[in-house]
């Protein structure tokens, strides 16, 4: 289990580190071993991680991490079971690797394939990768949603997404409070705001 967090300042007001590592640290229960930041000071965008070290357990598999001349940068939660057999296709292509890690397996396979990678996935996963190039941020969870995702967006100012929502209650700008509909909701029935995409807080939603 690890922690993934992120932070686009949509209103093009530069993002403090001091703020993505506030928001980031909320989640250390998620992942002791190790953390790390990236910024993308054009874009007002940054990425966090939390490490649980599992795969790779030198500062190679540290995140986020980059890929392709740092075009693409991840933050990534999760295993991918058949990353080893992803990883000799790869190679026959003409990939090189530095880690052992599956997070550098799917950042290969994301910039081959793009998003027709994730159905060759086995696993489970929540991940954000950030397009240097294309200034492009793209979110994915697992097929069965055993990792969790939430994010933040409020047009024209800010997006956020962490691994928990207990994240957002330390994000800079943003007061935490709940929809109390959704609360209601959730009272009636446990399972209510499972697999729509809301949760009980105000403006932070599931990735579905």
């Amino acid at each position: 289990m690890c922690g993934i967090a992120g932070i686009w300042q949509l209103n093009n007001e530069p993002l403090a580190e001091q703020k993505l590592q506030r928001f980031t640290n909320t989640l250390e229960h998620r992942g002791p071993d190790g953390f790390g930041f990236y910024i993308d000071k054009k874009s007002c965008l940054g990425l966090g991680h939390r490490r649980l070290s599992i795969l790779d357990l030198s500062e190679a598999g540290k995140q986020p991490m980059s890929f392709a001349d740092a075009r693409y940068w991840i933050s990534y939660n999760g295993e991918i079971f058949n990353f080893i057999e992803l990883k000799s296709e790869l190679k026959s292509k003409g990939y090189a690797f530095k880690t052992e890690t599956d997070t550098e397996v799917i950042l290969a396979a994301y910039h081959y394939w793009g998003t027709d990678a994730l159905p060759r996935f086995n696993g489970m996963w929540a991940m954000a990768i950030w397009d240097t190039y294309e200034q492009k941020l793209f979110l994915a969870r697992d097929r069965f949603g055993i990792k969790p995702l939430y994010y933040l967006y409020i047009p024209d100012s800010l997006f956020a997404f962490a691994s928990e929502t207990i994240a957002f209650k330390n994000l800079e700008g943003y007061q935490r409070t709940f929809d109390e509909k959704n609360v209601g909701l959730q009272l009636e029935d446990s399972t209510a705001l499972e697999g729509i995409g809301y949760t009980i807080f105000q403006n932070i939603f599931q990735l579905l």
